[in-house]
Formats: structure tokens, sequence, C-alpha cells
């Protein structure tokens, strides 16, 4: 396999982006949407710009000290180093199975899958590669915060099992369908998943007794029977 011929990006044909939206008119494609965002804030910015010297000319004709430059913007919009798409989660999976067996698009690795927690939403995120055609794209899928739901992917790509576990290890999302949804990293009795924003660390309740035992040592004082380690 080739590396990306776009070293700032990844390389996706815009003909398969039109493709993929036509066959699915659900798909958002958001990298687009963010450089059309981006063109318009810039746009915005430079008419500023320009009414900024109108007023310093017209202040410096009429004598008067030149007005406060315009305070310095940055916008809010998300930079995509890979083209991404924006899928709802009724159509995931048909989506999914698309990019996998249609030829044109031959998406048949996926690299990494996991799940970002911006407090008011929750994405879960896919990155797939051609090994044929050597493009790449990442699949966006906005879940329910509350209780955060998907159909798993593991029966269309082996890679994405353990990445599913992990995920709803540190995320707390539930794989529909997945053959072993259970912790990887931490305990099965570990309470909360740790990269959620509002996640509160809690001690396990082994550590909480092991911890008793341990100030009743230091304690000289005889730990019931029942809490003998």
């Amino acid at each position: 396999m080739t590396p990306s011929r776009n070293p700032a990006g990844g390389v996706f044909p815009p003909e398969l982006a039109a493709r993929l939206r036509e066959r699915f008119p659900q798909v958002r494609d958001a990298a687009q949407a963010a450089r059309e965002a981006l063109e318009a804030f810039e746009r915005e910015q430079a008419e500023r710009q320009r009414r900024y010297q109108e007023e310093v000319e017209r202040a410096k004709a009429e004598g008067k000290p030149a007005p406060r430059p315009p305070r310095k913007e940055e916008p809010a919009i998300p930079r995509y180093r890979t083209p991404t798409f924006e899928v709802p989660r009724e159509v995931f999976r048909a989506v999914m199975e698309f990019l996998r067996d249609d030829p044109a698009f031959h998406m048949d690795y996926l690299s990494f899958c996991s799940a970002i927690d911006w407090k008011d939403r929750m994405e879960c995120t896919y990155h797939l590669w051609s090994t044929v055609h050597n493009h790449e794209l990442v699949v966006k899928v906005p879940v329910d915060r509350q209780d955060p739901r998907i159909p798993t992917v593991s029966d269309l790509w082996r890679t994405a099992e353990w990445h599913e576990r992990e995920t709803y290890d540190l995320f707390g999302v539930v794989y529909e369908g997945h053959p072993d949804l259970r912790r990887i990293l931490l305990t099965d009795d570990w309470k909360g998943h740790p990269l959620r924003k509002d996640y509160v660390y809690e001690d396990p309740d082994w550590l909480v007794e092991l911890a008793k035992l341990r100030q009743s040592e230091v304690a000289g004082v005889e730990p019931p029977l029942g809490e003998r380690a």
C-alpha cells in the first residue's frame, strides 16, 4: 500500500463524495461544509478590514485620531485533515456496507474507531481506508449522549471488535450486535467511563475494602474477622 498522496490529509476523489451523497442524501460532507463556512468567515473578515480602512482614511482627512482596529477573531470552525462525512444513525449500517462492498469505494480496512464527547453531544468516529484505491475517509455518527448506542461493524471489519470494546470501556458506547462487548482496559467492576466529560472517579469496591484493611493494620486495630485478607 503506497502512502497518501496528500501529506496534509487524506485523499478522496470528489466524484466519489458526490456519488455517496447521491446514494444517501442524508449524508453530510462535513469537510466541505467546514470549507464553505471558513470561506464565508474570511469574506466577512475582509469586509470588516475594508470598512476599517475607509474609517482610517476618513479620520485622516478630517484630522481625527485613527479608530481602533477591529479585534482579530479566530473562526470557531473545525479543520478536517481527512475527508469527513456525517452520517445519521438511521442509515449508518447501510452506508458502511456500501462503502465496504461498492467496488468504486472498496473501503476494506478500518484503521480506527472511537468516540468524542462534546459535553452537549457525542459522536462515534470511524477511519476507513481502501488498500486497493489508496483513498481514505472518516465517518462521524451523532448518537444520544444519555444512551449512546450504535450498531456494531465488527462483522464488516474485524479490526473494529477490539476498538469497539475500548470505546465501550472508556465512553460507554453500546455497540449493538457486538459478539463480546465487555471492558478491555479497565476491570469489570470499574465504575463509569473515564473519557466522558462528566466522569467522576470512584474507587472500586475491592479497593475500598483493601484501604479499610490497610488503615486498620496501620492503626494497630484488628479488623473484623470477615474483613481479614
